[in-house]
């Protein structure tokens, strides 16, 4: 009886020394990779700051956002001593999982500016949400925003072919960005 029991513990423990030695392996690989995603992603965010405000410079200023939002940053813009406008982060879900977004809204309220920083959409679909032809839609947009597959009107976005889903989340994306804009900073 006691040897089948040593048989019975042998592979468990060897299953729990390999458990244990993968989980430290993932630890120390997560804390390796931790910095330079970081540093990527402020990259990132940088250069689509850039894009949308051209004369930005490095004197942005954080907004305090609550934990509640579904905005997930926001920034105050600077050009040359002068405001520019806004720049807000937001994550909203489309096919493919999250789409990050950063949307730049000018001190008036309009959109100014939208850029794709990642996503996972299906590529000649939801991906064609990078694009200008798409993005350039939302360009001085202020109401709240609806996706039709028609023509547009004065607050609607077109939506891409065959990726309605994620034309939906970059728009409720910019509707969160307008929403947080007029709730907490126009007031």
């Amino acid at each position: 009886m006691e040897g089948k029991m040593s048989e019975l513990f042998k592979p468990a423990l060897a299953l729990i020394i390999v458990t244990a030695a993968a989980a430290i392996l993932l630890g120390y690989v997560h804390d390796v990779t931790l910095e330079p995603i970081a540093a990527q992603q402020a990259l990132a965010e940088a250069s689509a700051i850039g894009a949308v405000f051209g004369a930005a410079d490095d004197t942005s200023q954080e907004v305090s956002v609550p934990a509640s939002s579904p905005v997930s940053r926001a920034l105050e813009v600077y050009g040359g001593g002068t405001l520019l406008g806004y720049a807000f982060f937001t994550s909203p879900s489309g096919y493919g999982g999250a789409v990050d977004i950063m949307v730049g809204v000018n001190a008036g309220g309009a959109v100014v500016g939208v850029q794709i920083l990642q996503h996972a959409e299906t590529p000649g679909l939801g991906a064609n949400a990078v694009n200008a032809a798409y993005t350039d839609q939302y360009k001085g947009k202020t109401g709240d925003l609806i996706v039709t597959k028609a023509s547009p009107g004065e607050n609607e976005i077109q939506a891409i072919t065959s990726a309605t889903i994620t034309s939906a989340a970059v728009t409720k994306g910019v509707n969160d960005a307008l929403s947080f804009f007029k709730q907490s900073i126009q007031q």
